[in-house]
């Protein structure tokens, strides 16, 4: 039986972006077993995989000691693994890599990549899904790269089933607004943007995501937004599910932005001057849309209105 690995440092985003890769792992190997190891904050990803048979958690970004470093290094001995992919060029990680005696050993050229058996190139530039993808050439695997999707549990459609209808919009459909932390764009400018809906759109209500760190923003927003919404999702999977039942996904750059772009949603991201679109979104699709901050500004220097133009367009 193949044995594959795969590294993946970053959040829950990161993670996502990788999907493509993974699946079509599977699909080419479906009897092969797919192991990640990924980072404590990214683990609940996988609620909504299905293409990976474990996941096993190492900080790459923390201050590892040389006992965690051999800790991951005897897990992944004892596995014994045909190949490992890495996303990222890391040195620390490459010769974990080669000490494990891991006879194809994937990533991109950078640092320490002598100790990688196969060295990608990689486009700074190029949609990450598909610069990830490409990763698979080292195996012989050249399809087209396929858009990210996700695996949601019955439990989770469900539970979206549930909650429209104890909002009341089980019938006249929703939009939805993920408004992030309230230092990344403001109340008054989310209110500006919901207010400037309900005009156009008095009768389609707007739900608002309850997530970490936005209690002031949406105390805020309620105070602002006449008959405004609030739903809670308690996990990645939930999250997802609601995202999927709207007719529109109004976002700030962040992993739930990806969720949109994996469940087929209308979406309109917010996105700060350092996240470039063409990177992190497939901006060729049409129900694909964003606005940018100038270089070197903040999301909070975008106007609303423009928010507001990008979503009317056609």
């Amino acid at each position: 039986m193949m044995r594959i690995l795969a590294l993946i440092p970053g959040g829950t985003g990161d993670q996502l972006l990788f999907f493509p890769t993974l699946d079509t792992l599977k699909q080419q190997y479906p009897n092969a077993e797919i192991d990640v190891v990924v980072e404590p904050r990214a683990m609940a990803a996988y609620r909504v995989c299905q293409s990976v048979n474990r996941v096993l958690k190492f900080d790459f970004s923390d201050r590892n000691s040389l006992a965690d470093f051999g800790n991951l290094l005897g897990t992944i001995r004892d596995r014994e693994y045909d190949a490992a992919i890495v996303s990222q060029p890391i040195f620390s990680i490459n010769i974990l890599l080669w000490l494990s005696g891991i006879p194809k050993r994937i990533s991109f050229a950078g640092q320490g990549d002598f100790l990688l058996t196969d060295i990608i190139n990689a486009d700074a530039q190029e949609y990450a899904v598909t610069k990830n993808f490409n990763l698979l050439i080292s195996i012989g695997i050249e399809n087209p790269c396929p858009p990210i999707k996700v695996n949601l549990p019955k439990s989770d459609l469900d539970w979206a089933t549930s909650e429209q209808k104890r909002l009341g919009i089980q019938q006249s459909g929703f939009i939805l607004l993920n408004c992030g932390a309230y230092a990344s764009y403001p109340a008054e400018s989310w209110a500006e943007i919901a207010i400037g809906i309900q005009s156009k759109l008095p009768n389609l209500p707007i739900v608002a995501i309850d997530s970490v760190n936005n209690a002031d923003l949406l105390k805020q927003l309620n105070t602002k937004v006449p008959n405004l919404l609030i739903t809670s999702p308690t996990d990645i999977g939930k999250l997802t599910a609601i995202i999927a039942a709207a007719n529109l996904f109004v976002c700030a750059e962040g992993d739930a932005m990806q969720l949109g772009v994996a469940v087929g949603t209308a979406l309109v991201a917010i996105l700060g001057s350092n996240t470039p679109a063409g990177v992190f979104l497939p901006i060729q699709e049409k129900r694909i849309k964003y606005v940018q901050a100038s270089a070197g500004q903040s999301l909070k220097a975008i106007d609303p209105k423009i928010v507001l133009e990008k979503i009317w367009e056609g």
